[in-house]
């Protein structure tokens, strides 16, 4: 199989941890989707990363999917549950993981633009308030338990680890763990699995 996706990527590096829970060898071709001459826009239509190439020639894509598809052909771990309410448990853990992330990346890139080209406050505002939120129910939810869902490591840990990865990476000036002390607690635990910890971040320039 191949990885299509950056160091940079969040999304990206949420597969790279499904996989490497997994134990799935696979190839990382580094690309973005924009970037001329890329694989990519020929395998996924909507030109983004992470797209997963199949050892059968075909591509999958976006993320969720592909974690699916991962969790499915690997063995144990089995990171999303087959019984019914507690596959959708996870998965809205995972949603909204995603969703506080989409969020951070939105305003890391804007933020990257020209001050004279960056939106008003209001923008940020709305983008902030979905960072905030998205961690109160999470912080919520997790409460004193060990894991986001059930008795085990899941899919759901998975979407929060790589979340406040992410949001560290991001947006370091967000102090996040004095008030959510269930989620920095997890994270500190998640940041110390081999898959965290061999998928880290480049440093922000």
């Amino acid at each position: 199989m191949k990885l299509y996706g950056t160091p940079r990527s969040p999304f990206a590096r949420k597969i790279r941890i499904v996989l490497a829970e997994k134990n799935l060898p696979y190839e990382m071709v580094v690309t973005r989707g924009s970037t001329p001459d890329s694989p990519v826009p020929a395998l996924n239509p909507l030109g983004k990363v992470p797209t997963l190439q199949r050892d059968d020639g075909r591509a999958l894509y976006d993320s969720p999917v592909i974690a699916e598809y991962l969790d499915g052909i690997g063995s144990t771990p089995k990171l999303i549950p087959e019984d019914f309410e507690s596959r959708i448990e996870v998965r809205r853990w995972e949603a909204l993981g995603d969703g506080v992330t989409e969020a951070i990346v939105a305003v890391n890139h804007e933020r990257l633009e020209p001050i004279e080209k960056q939106h008003n406050a209001e923008w940020f505002a709305k983008r902030q308030a979905k960072i905030t939120l998205g961690l109160a129910l999470m912080e919520r939810d997790l409460g004193k338990k060990d894991w986001c869902f059930g008795d085990r490591f899941t899919l759901a840990d998975i979407a929060v680890g790589y979340a406040l990865g992410y949001l560290d990476f991001a947006l370091p000036e967000v102090e996040w763990r004095s008030k959510h002390p269930a989620l920095a607690k997890l994270a500190a635990r998640l940041n110390a699995r081999p898959s965290f910890s061999s998928t880290p971040h480049p440093e922000q320039h």
